[in-house]
Order: C-alpha cells, then structure tokens, then sequence
C-alpha cells in the first residue's frame, strides 16, 4: 500500500528541498551588501571615483557568496518510493555454456528419434511432430533460464511421439521429486533392459537397486550431475518388476526401456553423449577412437552379455582423445558427467 512521506521523512532523505538561482541570489545580494557596508563604515570610505568602481566591487562581492550558496544548496532528490527500474542481470557464461549443451542434447535426441510424417500421419501427430521441431529453434532464441523449459515441451511432444508407436507393454514415464523407492515394470522379464533417469536440475543424483540375492544393494548410477539424460543397460532378471531408490535433488524422471532402444555404434559411425550412458556395438574394426572433454573423471567399461561389469577398457581425468582396443560385437558403458564422442574408425 502506497503512503506518502511525513515531514520527517522528509528530513531524513532531504526530499523538498530545492536548489534554485532566486534563492542563490538572494543569499549572494545579503553577503555582498553586508561585506560592503562593513568595508564603509568600518574600514572607511573608500577611493570609488565616479561610482563605476563602486559597481565593480559591489558586483564582486556579490556574485562570489551567490556561487557558493548554489553550491552548498541541497539538491531536489526523488520520492523515497520512486526508484530506477534495474537492468535484469545477464546470463552468466556458465549458465550459457549448459544451455548449450541440453539444446545439443535435445538436437540429437530429436534426429535419432524414429518418427517420420507420412501419409497415414493424423493431425495429433503432426501437432506434436511441428512442436518438436519449434522447441529446438525456439531454445536457440530464449535466455539460458528458460531453455529447460522450452526442451521439456519439445520431449513432450516426442514422447507422445513414440507413445502411438509402441505396444501396450511398453513402458510410460514415472516422476517424482527428491528421494523416492519405486518400482519400475520391466518391458519384458528375464532379458536385459536400459534404463533412462532424466533431470534438469543441476544437482547430483544416483539411482541405486536392491535386487539380487539377499536383497543386497546394486548401483546402476552414482556420482551423476544434472542436467542429465542418462541411458545405462540393467541386467536381466526374471522379474515382472525392478525396485530401485532415486536420491536426487528436485524434480526427475525415470522408466524401464527396451535393450533395442540403446543407442548403437555402426560401422564408420560416431555417437557423440554427454554423462552416463550404455551403447550397443554391432561388429566393426577392433577398436573405436574414444574423446572426452571437460575437466571431469571418465570411465569406459565393457559389459558382458548379461550387461555386467566384464573389466575396465580406459579411465582417466579431463581432455582425452583415446584408441581403445574393444571386441567386434561388445557392450560399452561410458560414465562421465562431461562431453563425450565415441566413432568407429572403420572404412
């Protein structure tokens, strides 16, 4: 509620006074009369001639304590309630710089997505196919801070997307918050499966499994930072269900996927990622070029047919740019929370 200032806000702010020339002069015209009476009566008449010295000196004698009283006046300052709108801040290079990367993200999910407009395409999916599309350019164009926003409409839309596509026993999104215990439907039981934890909250997470004999604790991510889509192959278990434990910060998402929806490294192909993530390699040269960027800790492991821990193929810490020998067919899992490129050199 607005309230307008009492006197001794006034006072306080010295809101009212007013520095004016009338005023300035008035006190310059008293100091010069005073000086020059004093100068006659005191000091004596002086030699003024005929009165054009006298004029001369008056002036003088008014003119500098009318300066120095404008000077010394207060100025008009404004209403205590009434400030200056502020510039909004700018976007820090930090915040730019991981914008970047989730458009980078959000561009390859959207060109390795398997929904083509055909013929047979209804309206719902062609709405949903343009706002796909939209949410990629319009991410470029808005600040930093509202880019999460932007890309979670965009995977909205593909999500939909890939709903009109799959059967009744895939499997849909479950979210939460914070730290939760959950059960996720396995897409088919006693075959491997990938899961997928998605974030854009910067903050770390893990996802842990009590699954196994005895109930004992299995980790499928830990050390994760969002923002993140990480992507890591489960094990098989001959389970309609896998219990797992999210401990993150903020909001999150989180489903079983088909092991035929891991990403796959081909023949002369590249797969470029960022953060954890399990990748499929179907024959190919015995070896495949492997860069990290960032100042973050990396690790590539190769996993065996059941997608378990089978030995460490490279590790390491910062900017790297690896050959790493690997079989022809083989399961690789990368964790990192930095960038990543992996390509088959193969002709």
């Amino acid at each position: 509620m607005n309230r307008t200032p009492d006197d001794s806000t006034l006072a306080r702010t010295g809101a009212g006074h007013t520095r004016r020339w009338p005023k300035a002069l008035l006190h310059g015209w008293i100091g010069g009369t005073a000086t020059m009476l004093f100068l006659l009566v005191v000091i004596g008449a002086l030699p003024l001639g005929d009165g054009t010295a006298f004029l001369v000196l008056y002036l003088a004698l008014t003119v500098s304590p009318t300066v120095v009283s404008y000077r010394l006046l207060p100025r008009t300052r404004p209403h205590p309630g009434i400030r200056p709108k502020r510039e909004a801040p700018k976007a820090t290079a930090e915040a730019a710089a991981e914008a970047e990367r989730a458009i980078t993200r959000y561009g390859e999910l959207l060109h390795a997505h398997p929904y083509s407009p055909g013929e047979a395409a209804n309206a719902d999916e062609l709405a949903d196919y343009r706002t796909a599309l939209d949410a990629y350019e319009q991410a470029k164009q808005v600040a930093p801070g509202q880019v999460p926003t932007v890309l979670a409409g965009g995977r909205a839309a593909l999500d939909r997307l890939s709903a009109g596509n799959r059967s009744a026993s895939d499997i849909a999104w479950s979210r939460g918050r914070g730290t939760m215990k959950l059960a996720l439907p396995r897409p088919a039981p006693g075959v491997p499966a990938v899961l997928v934890f998605e974030t854009d909250v910067k903050q770390p997470f893990s996802v842990h499994t009590r699954s196994g004999r005895g109930g004992r604790r299995q980790i499928l991510l830990d050390g994760g930072m969002g923002p993140t889509s990480a992507h890591v192959g489960v094990p098989a278990q001959d389970t309609d269900v896998l219990f797992v434990e999210v401990t993150a910060s903020g909001p999150w998402r989180i489903a079983l996927r088909r092991i035929g929806e891991a990403r796959q490294l081909t023949d002369g192909g590249w797969l470029r990622g960022h953060g954890t993530e399990t990748v499929l390699r179907r024959g190919g040269s015995r070896v495949v070029e492997f860069e990290h960027r960032g100042d973050t800790d990396f690790t590539v492991r190769r996993l065996n047919r059941s997608f378990r821990p089978a030995g460490v193929l490279a590790e390491g810490r910062g900017g790297a740019r690896l050959n790493i020998p690997v079989p022809g067919r083989c399961v690789l899992r990368i964790d990192t929370i930095g960038d990543w490129k992996l390509r088959d050199p193969a002709a």
